[in-house]
């Protein structure tokens, strides 16, 4: 496993586009990899005022593109990548880390269809306590523990973009960035929720977990 780190500039036009389109993000991202079968994590950080396109991979990638396209060409090195099983080799249960994870809060509705799907319809939790709810109450089963008073949602954002370039379908998201401490409670499970993600729109730049002493 890999974690890699791209600093994207927010002054360019095509940059200002994808950060607000992230299916633009996305095709950038797996056009990294020979492999086309790669199911990548990723999403931007903004720390300090500075962009970065953080991308968690099986592959080792290739972000030349990313950093041509979106970033700064004179940059060295474009990018970092770093062996993520250094970190995955070192956790234990009862360790206690910072994390951040962008992800998309949401509920089901069995009471009400999809009239597409047949399933049931999905909704964003929309209200800070909704989403720390949400994660509160999948915590567990994710491998981990959370305080009540050790996390919070620094950040929620609704995103709207046309699925792809030449569709109609519109994408609605609500988005949530949930930062804290953690316990860890269960090793497998919690290797498992970083390796995975956590919860829906992983394509759109949610669902990465990451951790940090």
């Amino acid at each position: 496993m890999y974690l890699s780190r791209v600093r994207l500039n927010p002054n360019l036009r095509e940059t200002k586009k994808a950060l607000s389109t992230p299916h633009i993000l996305h095709g950038a991202v797996e056009r990294g990899f020979a492999s086309k079968s790669n199911r990548n994590l990723w999403r931007v950080d903004v720390l300090n005022g500075t962009y970065y396109l953080l991308v968690l991979s099986r592959e080792k990638p290739d972000f030349t593109h990313i950093a041509e396209q979106f970033g700064y060409p004179s940059l060295e090195p474009l990018w970092e990548t770093k062996d993520y099983n250094l970190l995955l080799a070192r956790l234990k249960e009862g360790q206690v880390w910072f994390f951040c994870l962008r992800a998309n809060p949401t509920r089901s509705s069995f009471h009400e269809k999809d009239s597409k799907t047949e399933r049931g319809k999905v909704f964003a939790h929309v209200t800070t306590e909704q989403q720390r709810q949400w994660l509160l109450s999948r915590s567990a089963s994710l491998g981990f523990k959370l305080e009540d008073n050790q996390f919070d949602v620094v950040q929620t954002q609704w995103l709207r973009f046309q699925k792809g370039k030449n569709s109609n379908q519109q994408v609605t998201l609500r988005t949530a960035v949930f930062e804290g401490k953690l316990i860890i409670t269960d090793l497998e499970r919690f290797r498992h929720t970083l390796l995975n993600g956590i919860g829906r729109a992983k394509a759109y730049g949610c669902g990465l977990l990451t951790i940090a002493r």
